[in-house]
């Protein structure tokens, strides 16, 4: 057995030995649409893997409804995520897991019922890992978040932790409000503000790519590096969640953590170590870095669209204005494409060219590492057309890295070619790799909090688009998309005034 043979028969090993420990989740929003769509299939999936086992759910919301009606909803959720995964025998042991209290998040006696059920769960051991997940509007976290903390079930209980997803705030002075009130109720190493992207394995990869490889942490600068492309395309429109994506839009939805997660990534140094917090505080100096744009020239570095009606897969979908719920003069932007620079030593004159929307061609999430020219073009006018090196980080809808370099075309002339060396997850290991939420709610079931947010993360976020915000909501300034295209032409001439083009589509 030769010694990559050995190591991946060693990973494998690490991977299988892993279990958690036994936990308790209150599900606030138990049956709502994260829950039903992402929260629950997962941990079916991770019961399925045999990574968690003995553990218990308790749903916490409206409609009202008995434990049998709600496992016999988490069927139906379950076969709607993933058919071909279900397994009768296995969810038979899986459900038994789960409960449910029908309660309104407001009404504080709904409080008292539920330290009843937590101590029935727990068996009255206070030091039973706790989690409580809000997978509810961020209207009812401030409330939730004082019952919790009035009945003694946040910081005075042992193990207890708090998962929060976004949107965190709609600026920085609400997220500011947000973050006292949990730091109030809980230490914040006790809470979880989640980024599903960040639990992506080819995101993930970014960081052990640099500097796992001696080959390339030495170009990962300023000298080498020409820009950086990050493209996140949805083909949906906003489906069901219209009063979301009214208050949110684009901005609030993908930019504002989404992508700036991944321009942190990108960017950031070295870790003084592999402890959490080292990792954590890497990114957040590269968030502080980011260049506030200025309110004169915002539009130099950003435009915003909203789509039109237009042909997806051959079939004609609506225009944003003519989704259900949402007023025909709308001016929320569903797309948004931009240009921002890290301000630091490593980064300093290197664009990180971002885009991101719904009903666009295709669906892709891709980070493009463009590098420079060589300094002179080879062999005379034959050779002008080389083009740059460029590594190419996949994420959906296949999750691979692909290296682009040039050779010589064969024949008797000098002409050089493109070629791509290509590393793909499922070819290379045949195994499924996790999908961004288990890797999440493993991470959180045994204390990792590497890839979550932390309270300056997130308003460094806030601070960066809070400009951008205030210059839209000044002069709704947008641009016009048909559902199908790549978005609007304003998007191509911002990157093509910099004589540089977007990669991807």
């Amino acid at each position: 057995m030769d010694t990559k043979e050995e190591s991946f028969e060693s990973c494998m090993r690490a991977i299988d030995t892993f279990k958690s420990s036994d936990f308790i989740m209150v599900i606030f929003g138990g049956s709502g649409d994260l829950s039903q769509k992402k929260l629950i299939p997962t941990l079916y999936l991770l019961f399925k893997k045999k990574l968690i086992s003995d553990f218990s759910i308790l749903g916490f919301g409206l409609p009202e409804m008995d434990d049998r009606e709600y496992r016999e909803n988490i069927k139906k959720w379950i076969i709607s995520f993933k058919k071909e995964a279900f397994d009768e025998k296995v969810f038979e042991k899986f459900v038994k897991n789960f409960y449910y209290q029908g309660a309104d998040a407001k009404d504080e006696s709904s409080y008292k019922k539920l330290c009843q059920n937590i101590s029935k769960l727990s068996k009255n051991k206070d030091d039973c890992n706790l989690i409580y997940y809000l997978a509810v509007p961020p209207i009812f976290f401030p409330v939730i978040v004082d019952n919790l903390s009035n009945k003694n079930l946040c910081r005075d209980r042992k193990n207890a932790k708090i998962i929060v997803e976004k949107p965190f705030g709609h600026d920085v002075k609400t997220a500011h409000t947000l973050n006292k009130k949990l730091l109030k109720a809980f230490n914040e190493n006790q809470i979880y503000r989640i980024d599903h992207y960040l639990g992506k394995e080819t995101v993930q990869n970014v960081f052990f790519f640099r500097f796992g490889n001696a080959l390339f942490e030495p170009l990962w600068n300023r000298n080498f590096i020409d820009h950086v492309q990050i493209t996140v395309a949805e083909d949906i429109g906003i489906e069901n969640r219209a009063a979301f994506y009214e208050e949110a839009s684009v901005i609030g939805d993908i930019v504002q953590n989404h992508i700036m997660q991944l321009i942190a990534l990108v960017a950031m140094e070295p870790p003084a170590n592999f402890e959490a917090e080292s990792i954590r505080s890497e990114r957040i100096k590269v968030l502080k870095s980011i260049k506030p744009l200025k309110t004169e020239n915002i539009y130099d570095n950003i435009v915003l669209g909203q789509y039109d009606k237009g042909m997806i897969d051959g079939e004609e979908v609506n225009a944003y204005t003519d989704e259900k719920n949402v007023k025909k003069d709308s001016k929320t932007p569903t797309f948004f494409a931009g240009k921002f620079f890290v301000d630091n030593w490593r980064w300093a004159n290197v664009p990180f060219y971002v885009r991101a929307g719904k009903r666009l061609k295709k669906r892709i999430t891709e980070i493009c590492i463009n590098f420079k020219y060589p300094p002179l073009r080879l062999l005379g006018h034959k050779c002008r057309d080389i083009e740059s090196n460029s590594i190419m980080f996949s994420i959906f809808p296949k999750q691979k890295i692909e290296l682009r370099f040039n050779v010589k075309f064969p024949g008797m002339e000098n002409v050089p070619y493109p070629v791509d060396m290509m590393f793909d997850y499922k070819d290379v290991f045949k195994v499924d790799y996790p999908l961004a939420y288990e890797r999440i709610l493993i991470d959180a079931m045994k204390s990792d909090i590497t890839l979550f947010a932390r309270e300056d993360g997130i308003e460094a976020m806030w601070n960066i688009v809070d400009p951008i915000k205030k210059a839209f909501e000044k002069d709704k300034k947008i641009f016009k998309y048909k559902a199908g295209s790549t978005g609007p032409k304003e998007a191509k001439d911002l990157i093509e005034k910099d004589k540089r083009n977007w990669m991807g589509f």
